[in-house]
């Protein structure tokens, strides 16, 4: 089970359609990565770090920071969690730094798929995912596409008109540069006929920027998670044209607005999973006790708060099955950021 040289899962994690769209069916199920029956080691030993290789404040620090939350405060480990930032390049800074830590399985770092493989290819990144350790899926985070509450755009479907006339003329904001964000700012024009190459897109550091150049008019349109908008959109100051998805199909709590699949455009939505990956060099059975570890902290209460908090939905995809999912994305990814120009 080492590392991401991994068989086939028993059930298919990513789903990845004919027009090399990014999507994911990972969640729980009766497989939990397990490895039936190898040997077992004690861990934690020793405080357990956590690398966010983004901003305070953004999304992989809040998850970096409700895991080390969960850990401790419901006793799931009995050693201290702590958090670390090392932000820019899409997180291929601080997974370039990750790399020391090999053999080190007290040394975690979180990151989400779409994100990282697209800042590992525009970015020329020597970092290689596949050299370090699986340890979980974790969470989907729904995005919301929004505009400023004066936007003429009352829907998607108008805003996505004009872009199909006009191209250039509606300016997209969002993270950054061939991230997550920005290819669901390109596969929403590829469904109007729009090429990925024309997508007028700002990128920024994260959902404070955008906000900022959606606020002060140098933006027509934002994408970012609802963590990152909810305050102003409950203040008015953004409204919701769609969600990319909705966590098991339920509404998002106090925000009426529909879903990417509810509009038709399904095949359109980007899922990026959110997740954990330990340093190389690990183990089979070290492996195996930081996939436990991580299991027993997400069954607790504690990270159920931190999901619930977030508007996150549960994405469990433990082991080899996150390194096949991971695997499964990196080839549609490459493909999109090839159609905006970000890639040869």
């Amino acid at each position: 089970m080492k590392n991401m040289h991994v068989k086939p899962a028993r059930r298919a994690a990513a789903v990845l359609t004919a027009a090399g769209m990014i999507s994911s069916c990972a969640v729980g199920t009766a497989d939990d990565g397990k490895d039936g029956g190898g040997k077992t080691v004690a861990y934690p030993t020793k405080g357990i770090s956590v690398l966010a290789p983004g901003s305070p404040g953004g999304g992989w620090d809040t998850r970096a920071r409700g895991m080390s939350q969960a850990l401790t405060q419901c006793k799931v480990i009995g050693e201290k969690a702590t958090v670390s930032n090392k932000p820019g390049a899409g997180g291929t800074i601080g997974l370039a730094e990750f790399l020391k830590h090999k053999g080190d399985a007290h040394q975690l770092v979180v990151m989400d798929t779409v994100t990282v493989l697209g800042g590992i290819a525009v970015n020329k990144s020597p970092v290689d995912l596949k050299s370090l350790t699986p340890v979980a899926g974790l969470t989907s985070s729904p995005s919301a596409v929004v505009v400023p509450k004066d936007s003429p755009y009352k829907d998607l479907k108008s805003l996505l008109a004009d872009l199909r006339k006009k191209p250039k003329s509606i300016k997209w904001t969002g993270g950054s540069l061939g991230g997550g964000d920005h290819i669901q700012a390109a596969l929403l024009g590829k469904s109007k006929g729009v090429s990925p190459d024309k997508i007028n897109y700002v990128p920024t550091g994260g959902g404070g920027e955008t906000v900022s150049l959606l606020l002060n008019g140098a933006a027509t349109v934002g994408i970012s998670t609802v963590t990152e908008l909810r305050g102003q959109i409950e203040a008015k100051a953004l409204k919701v044209l769609a969600f990319t998805e909705k966590p098991e199909g339920q509404e998002i709590k106090g925000i009426d607005a529909p879903s990417l699949a509810e509009l038709g455009l399904e095949a359109a939505a980007v899922r990026s999973v959110g997740g954990v990956l330990a340093p190389s060099g690990l183990s089979d059975a070290q492996q195996q006790a930081v996939v436990d570890t991580v299991r027993k902290m997400r069954s607790s209460s504690c990270w159920k708060d931190v999901l619930k908090r977030n508007d996150w939905a549960d994405a469990w995809t433990p082991g080899d099955r996150f390194g096949d999912l991971i695997q499964r994305q990196e080839g549609p990814v490459n493909k999109v950021l090839e159609e905006l120009g970000l890639v040869k």
